[in-house]
C-alpha cells in the first residue's frame, strides 16, 4: 500500500512540475503577443502545436473594433499565401489520379496563355520557376487598387495581354502569384468546380475543416471573421480589406484550429497519403540543377540546425504563418489583422524558441557581432553605397551600422556575414537560407555587384549620385502609356515633387533615388522607374519593375492629352 501511495505522490509531484513548467512558458509565449492584447487594437489567434495535439491557444486582440469583438481561436482569417500550400494539394490530387501532369505545358489546359517560345510545365509554375509576371503587382502599376472588386476574368485578361516573361522557364526562382491563381483555372477546366468547391469537397471537408473555405465571393457573409486592418497615419487603425476574388495564390478564409487539422496532414496523412506531402516538401530544381528553398507552395527551410517547414501570408490587413518543424512534431499557427510592425514568422519563431529550447543544436551556425565585425569598418565603407540592376529594375543599398555591413530596404534590414575577398552572405532573420553577395571593381573602374538571389548570377552597378533635384523634375512631365497594361500614367509636379496620377488611384509622390530614378510604394513593397532618353538627352518613357515583375516599358506621348 504504501508503495502504490509513493507511486501515486511522485506522478501527482511531476505533473505539478509539468504544470508548472507549462504555465511558464505560456506567460512567456504572452509576453510575445503582449503590445497586440489590448482592447484598443488588432491582434493574433495562436495554437502550438506539439505531438499531435494543440498544447496551447489564445487570441490576443480585437477581431472588430467597431463592434468590440475580441480574437479567439475560432475567429476567421484570411490567411492569404498560406493558401498556396492547399492549392497544390488539390493539384497534387489531380495528379494522382492521371487527370493531369505536373510536367504538362499550361497551356493544354490554358490555351490562352501566350507562347513565349519555352514550355511553362505545371512543376514550374508549383516552384515558382515559370517566369510569369506577378499578376497582383501588375494591377497595381495598372492603377487597380486592392480595394476595388476584381475578378478571375480580370485577372486572366491582364495575364493574357503580357507580351514578356521575367525569365526562361526553370532559369530562376522568383515568387509569382500569377503561378497558383493559374492553377485554380487548371482546377476549373479540369473538373468543372471552382476551387473553392473542389478544395471543400476533397481538402476541407475530409479534413473536418469546416470553418475553412476559399472565398470567391466578396459579398459573403462569414461568421467569427475578423477585419483587417492598417495603422492609421494620425493614431489608430483603419479597415484593411479587398474586394478581390481570385483563388489560388490566397484567399483561403480560416482559423488556428482548423490550420491544425490542415497541419496534422503533414504528419499523418488523410488526403494526399504521404507522397503527395512528400511532393509538397521536396525542394525544386532550376535548369541547371540547383536546389532552391521551395517545395510546393511550401518553404523547405532550417532554422537553428533543424528541419523548418514555414509560409508567410500577407494580404491587405491580415497575416498568418504556418511554422512546422517535422522532426520535433511542432507547429506554431497564427493569423494575424494588422499590417505595419506585426511580424507573424517572426512570433512563430520565438515561440519555437521556448518550446524547443533543448532541442536547437548546440552549436548552431553563427551570425554574432564578431564574426559580422571581421572586415575594418574602412573596408566596409568601400561597399556602401547603391547599387542598381538594369536588367531587373531593381535597387540594393548598403550602409556601414555598428561596423558591419548592412543591406537595408523598405521595412528590413538584413546583416551581411563577410567571406573574405569581398564576398558576403545575407543573414536571414528567419531563416538560414543564404544568398551569396559579391562586391568587385567593373571593367570601366567603377564599382559593382553580383547578387545570387534567385539561383543565377545578376550584376548591379554602383549609382553615381542621388536622384534629380526639383530644378530637373520638369524633364519627367507628360503621360506615359503601356499596352500589356492598358494603362496611362500621367506625371505632375507639384510643390517641388514629381507625383503620379492615374485613374482610380490616389495621387501619389515618387521619391528620386538615382540618377532619372524614382521609387514609390506598391500595395505591398515598392516599384522602381527608371527613366530612359533619346541620344538628345530627351526623356522618351520610362521602365518600371517591382520585385516580381521585372521592368516594363511605358512610352512618352508625344501630344498631350487635352484637358477638360
Amino acid at each position: 500500500m504504501r508503495h502504490l501511495l509513493t507511486i501515486v505522490v511522485c506522478s501527482l509531484l511531476a505533473a505539478a512540475t509539468f504544470s508548472a513548467a507549462q504555465e511558464t512558458i505560456t506567460t512567456k509565449v504572452d509576453q510575445i503577443f503582449a503590445e497586440w492584447n489590448t482592447t484598443s487594437s488588432p491582434g493574433c489567434a495562436l495554437a502550438v502545436v506539439k505531438d499531435g495535439h494543440i498544447v496551447y491557444e489564445h487570441g490576443y486582440g480585437m477581431a472588430n473594433l467597431e463592434l468590440g469583438i475580441a480574437i479567439s481561436p475560432q475567429s476567421v482569417f484570411d490567411i492569404g499565401s498560406v493558401s498556396k500550400q492547399i492549392t497544390a494539394m488539390a493539384i497534387l490530387l489531380l495528379a494522382q489520379e492521371h487527370k493531369l501532369s505536373l510536367d504538362d505545358d499550361v497551356r493544354k489546359y490554358l490555351p490562352e496563355i501566350p507562347d513565349y517560345g519555352s514550355t511553362i510545365t505545371i512543376r514550374h509554375m508549383l516552384h515558382h520557376t515559370s517566369g510569369l509576371r506577378n499578376y497582383d503587382d501588375l494591377f497595381d502599376i495598372e492603377g487597380i487598387p486592392e480595394a476595388d472588386l476584381t475578378t478571375d476574368r480580370d485577372a486572366m485578361d491582364l495575364i493574357v495581354r503580357q507580351k514578356g516573361m521575367n525569365f526562361k522557364p526553370g532559369e530562376e526562382f522568383l515568387y509569382s502569384d500569377t503561378n497558383f491563381f493559374l492553377m485554380s483555372q487548371i482546377v476549373k477546366r479540369i473538373t468543372g468546380q471552382t476551387l473553392r468547391q473542389f478544395a471543400q469537397d476533397r481538402i476541407f471537408g475530409p479534413l473536418g475543416m469546416t470553418s475553412t473555405h476559399f472565398h470567391d465571393d466578396h459579398t459573403m457573409i462569414v461568421p467569427r471573421r475578423a477585419t483587417g486592418y492598417a495603422p492609421h497615419e494620425g493614431g489608430g487603425f483603419e479597415m484593411d480589406m479587398s474586394n478581390f476574388e481570385q483563388l489560388g495564390d490566397g484567399s483561403v478564409m480560416t482559423t488556428v484550429e482548423d490550420l491544425f487539422k490542415w497541419d496534422q496532414n503533414f504528419e499523418h496523412p488523410v488526403v494526399g497519403a504521404a507522397d503527395a506531402i512528400r511532393q509538397l516538401t521536396t525542394p525544386g530544381t532550376l535548369n541547371n540543377g540547383q536546389p532552391i528553398p521551395y517545395g510546393m507552395g511550401i518553404f523547405i527551410d532550417h532554422y537553428r540546425g533543424l528541419n523548418w517547414w514555414h509560409h508567410s501570408g500577407e494580404w491587405v490587413g491580415y497575416r498568418a504563418a504556418l511554422s512546422h518543424f517535422p522532426d520535433q512534431h511542432f507547429s506554431t499557427l497564427i493569423t494575424c489583422n494588422c499590417i505595419g510592425s506585426m511580424e507573424p514568422m517572426r512570433m512563430a519563431k520565438r515561440v519555437a524558441d521556448l518550446y524547443l529550447a533543448d532541442d536547437f543544436a548546440p552549436a548552431e551556425r553563427s551570425t554574432s557581432a564578431e564574426n559580422l565585425s571581421t572586415v575594418s569598418a574602412a573596408t566596409l565603407q568601400r561597399y556602401a553605397g547603391t547599387y542598381w540592376s538594369e536588367k531587373n529594375g531593381a535597387l540594393r543599398s548598403f550602409v556601414v551600422q555598428d561596423g558591419r555591413l548592412t543591406m537595408v530596404g523598405p521595412g528590413m534590414t538584413y546583416d551581411m556575414l563577410p567571406q573574405g575577398n569581398g564576398q558576403f552572405e545575407l543573414v536571414e532573420p528567419d531563416s538560414e537560407h543564404r544568398d551569396k553577395y559579391i562586391f568587385r571593381s567593373a571593367k570601366n573602374g567603377e564599382a559593382e555587384l553580383e547578387t545570387w538571389e534567385g539561383g543565377g548570377p545578376v550584376v548591379y552597378a554602383a549609382t553615381k549620385g542621388s536622384g534629380p533635384d526639383a530644378s530637373h523634375l520638369n524633364d519627367y512631365i507628360g503621360s506615359y502609356t503601356n499596352d500589356e497594361l492598358q494603362a496611362t500614367w500621367k506625371l505632375v509636379v507639384q510643390n517641388g515633387k514629381l507625383i503620379r496620377q492615374q485613374w482610380m488611384a490616389e495621387d501619389q509622390q515618387l521619391q528620386p533615388s538615382f540618377p532619372d530614378g524614382f521609387i514609390a510604394d506598391l500595395s505591398e513593397g515598392e516599384f522602381l522607374m527608371h527613366f530612359v532618353r533619346d541620344r538628345n538627352g530627351r526623356v522618351t518613357g520610362f521602365d518600371v519593375a517591382t520585385d516580381m515583375v521585372r521592368p516594363m516599358r511605358f512610352l512618352k506621348v508625344e501630344k498631350p492629352e487635352s484637358s477638360n
